[in-house]
């Protein structure tokens, strides 16, 4: 391992070193700790430039050692020093320099740590009735987060932190929708008929070995009795992703808990590669959806047409206005949620019928 750890640090130094101009200084202060000062860079380019830098390096130590992707992070911090600040320090420039960008850092991973604190401690788990308007029933109930308390927390955490950090947080979200959605079916199932809930979990988290190993764990945790209870919505996939790992990760995650829904995004031109068997359904969000015309569409032809051909269901949220829940009942969605729908709550909705909209019932076939 020492060897491998030592082989990592080289490779990390050798792509350095390619990278910097002959103006620009490296130093090498540790195995795993570089300083670089950018001679002609100011903060934003040397931002982007590093993170370039750290993006790459970590591509190449996977390449040549595919069994640090799972223990090893390459993260960046960058700031601006100015040379006037140093004025009493003692020593060299450059320890000078080095010694100011470490405190620097440090008051910085402070905070990282205080924001992210606050984020799952201000983290709220509401509960979306999804209406089937064909038999005008709710009997299901999406997690939906309530980040009211934590958004302003959620801006600034996200500004500061690094790739890997949004995603550890963004996991432990994950695990956390999970975990109380499991306490309100334990809580509830008890004393009524409780419906089922849809759980979202991020592509992030199932697509890092690390936090997909954990939210595996947690999964396999679920009580037996709650099992038919508990679904889960793929959320957060990429609009070109890599496809066979998307089928891996989905039968992967479907053979744990079977019927998955998979939410896509804009054009979905990656289902015609997709297999459907580890699928009970498809979602997208209407949130952005604008009404332009009466032949306004809520999903490309695609999305329906894979959706049916597979047999599967369709799911469409964020319905947060009369128009959009129209349109999403006319385009032919088995499901709809959204405030125009139902407003989200603190505990499930139990199974009940419901009737928020007028319009024509929709003919089948």
């Amino acid at each position: 391992m020492a060897s491998l750890a030592a082989r990592a640090s080289e490779l990390a130094e050798q792509g350095i070193k390619r990278r910097i101009s002959d103006s620009d200084v490296l130093q090498v202060l540790g195995e795993t700790e570089f300083s670089i000062c950018f001679a002609k860079l100011n903060r934003e380019a040397a931002v982007e430039r590093a993170k370039q830098i750290s993006r790459e390096i970590k591509q190449e130590i996977f390449a040549e050692l595919p069994e640090f992707s799972s223990s090893v992070t390459v993260k960046q911090y960058v700031a601006e020093i100015k040379l006037k600040n140093l004025a009493g320090d003692t020593g060299s420039l450059a320890g000078r320099l080095v010694l100011t960008l470490r405190r620097m850092r440090m008051e910085a991973d402070r905070a990282i740590l205080n924001y992210r604190r606050l984020l799952l401690k201000d983290f709220q788990l509401l509960f979306a009735p999804v209406w089937d308007p064909e038999r005008a029933i709710v009997n299901l109930n999406r997690c939906v987060l309530d980040l009211s308390l934590g958004c302003t927390t959620l801006s600034q955490f996200q500004a500061i932190a690094d790739p890997d950090q949004m995603v550890d947080t963004l996991a432990d979200m994950d695990c956390l929708a999970l975990t109380r959605a499991l306490e309100m079916l334990h809580r509830y199932g008890r004393a009524s008929n409780v419906a089922a809930v849809l759980v979202p979990v991020g592509y992030q988290t199932l697509d890092r070995s690390s936090t997909c190993r954990e939210y595996l764990k947690l999964l396999a945790s679920v009580p037996e009795v709650y099992s038919p209870f508990v679904k889960l919505e793929v959320t957060g996939v990429p609009s070109q992703p890599n496809v066979d790992r998307l089928n891996d990760l989905l039968f992967t995650i479907g053979a744990m808990r079977p019927g998955l829904t998979l939410q896509v995004h804009g054009n979905a031109g990656y289902l015609a590669a997709l297999d459907p068997t580890p699928l009970w359904g498809l979602s997208c969000n209407l949130s952005m959806g604008h009404l332009r015309d009466p032949s306004y569409q809520a999903v490309t032809p695609s999305f329906m047409e894979f959706a049916r051909s597979n047999g599967l269901r369709t799911m469409a949220h964020g319905a947060n206005t009369i128009g959009l829940a129209l349109a999403a009942v006319d385009s032919g969605f088995n499901y709809v949620s959204g405030t125009a729908i139902h407003l989200s709550q603190d505990t499930p909705r139990a199974p009940s019928r419901l009737h928020p909209l007028t319009f024509p019932k929709r003919v089948s076939g």
